[in-house]
């Protein structure tokens, strides 16, 4: 398996309760340009944008949304989806491991606000924080100080986070020259506000800025010197949270409180880099239990076929030490058809998965090793 060169390297050894894997990082712009190249965009959309006969895949992603749940949402639709397919013409091209990881992190960036906020506590927010002496909603209460109805990003998640980061030193030190304490935000308190200002403005109808590559996204995290300071325990690659957008914006709003007003500014090309890394690392590795995933394989009945030499299915031995919940994916899209005709015909349902299961099997399929035969 391919991986980046400044991925994290897990030295201990893990054990076999709990099996981790190395993931290769995800590309949303790439997963965006997938999305129709591999015709999903025919069925599905992604946030309102593309086919309405199937779920958005957009909306109704939470912070339990990660690779094995996506693997096993594919693999339990998938005979439904090869039927329409067949029905309407429609090609589905094979996928391979980097490209499950892009569609990913495309799925996964396009739902970070989609966690609902309550309205009515965003007003009492708004109201707390004294917001209301320098931001007006429908016209300005300062002179220089555009009201909410004129902020264009209050619908671009990257853009809201680039100017929140940007205006939050500034704030610091007029608020600092006024005496009036500096207004923490949790993600929470961010997403609810958001709620009720966007009343004062109708959606956009342009798509939102998308994350771009990781990799340029950690050159970024070096030059503008963040790496030195985050680092060891500090290390923005070392969280475990399923950070979302609101998450972020609201890290950033919230960092000149903890580390002093003089932070570098960003553009928005600089804010995508940062985000695409930072949402990427976040799925550097998955852990799952191959014991339980030897009986997951079993229960399930895979082992029919995949410990029968004469059914023609990938032997578990082939699957030994590359397997992930994207390379699920990936040998879905490559031998699925063929493997549900050979079900079929030995009277075998098709399995389904629930998120953990899918995390579970596949840490047992990467982790089969072979016996050495003894020597002559």
């Amino acid at each position: 398996m391919r991986t980046s060169p400044w991925l994290l390297v897990i030295a201990a050894i893990t054990p076999a309760a709990c099996a981790t894997r190395s993931l290769l990082l995800g590309d949303a712009e790439r997963g965006k340009a997938l999305f129709q190249s591999l015709n999903c965009i025919v069925c599905h959309s992604v946030s309102s944008v593309g086919g309405k006969k199937a779920p958005d895949l957009g909306q109704g992603r939470d912070r339990g949304f990660s690779p094995y749940n996506m693997a096993a949402l594919m693999w339990n639709h998938a005979p439904a989806m090869w039927g329409v397919t067949a029905r309407e013409g429609v090609t589905v091209p094979a996928m391979d491991e980097q490209q499950a990881a892009d569609l990913f992190i495309y799925f996964y960036a396009a739902g970070y606000f989609e966690t609902p906020g309550d309205a009515k506590r965003g007003r009492q927010v708004f109201l707390a924080r004294r917001c209301g002496q320098c931001h007006g909603i429908d016209s300005p209460v300062r002179a220089g100080i555009r009201p909410v109805s004129e902020w264009d990003s209050l619908w671009d998640p990257i853009a809201l986070a680039q100017e929140m980061w940007n205006h939050s030193s500034d704030m610091a030190r007029a608020l600092s020259r006024s005496q009036v304490p500096y207004p923490l935000l949790t993600a929470q308190e961010l997403t609810d506000l958001l709620a009720w200002l966007r009343a004062s403005r109708p959606p956009s109808q342009t798509a939102g800025t998308a994350p771009a590559s990781p990799e340029s996204g950690r050159t970024l995290l070096v030059s503008k010197g963040c790496a030195g300071c985050h680092r060891g325990e500090l290390a923005l690659e070392a969280h475990r949270t399923r950070y979302s957008l609101t998450d972020f914006a609201a890290a950033m709003w919230n960092h000149p409180f903890r580390t002093g007003y003089h932070q570098t500014r960003l553009s928005l090309e600089e804010m995508r880099r940062l985000v695409g890394y930072l949402v990427a690392t976040q799925f550097f590795d998955e852990r799952g239990d191959p014991n339980q995933g030897k009986r997951v394989f079993q229960s399930k009945r895979c082992s029919v076929c995949h410990d029968n030499p004469t059914s023609g299915a990938p032997d578990r031995s082939v699957m030994s030490g590359t397997m992930t919940s994207f390379g699920m994916v990936a040998a879905l899209w490559k031998h699925g058809p063929a493997m549900l005709s050979a079900m079929r015909q030995r009277n075998i349902p098709w399995p389904r998965f629930q998120g953990s299961e899918m995390a579970d099997v596949s840490a047992y399929l990467h982790g089969i090793q072979l016996k050495r035969r003894p020597s002559p």
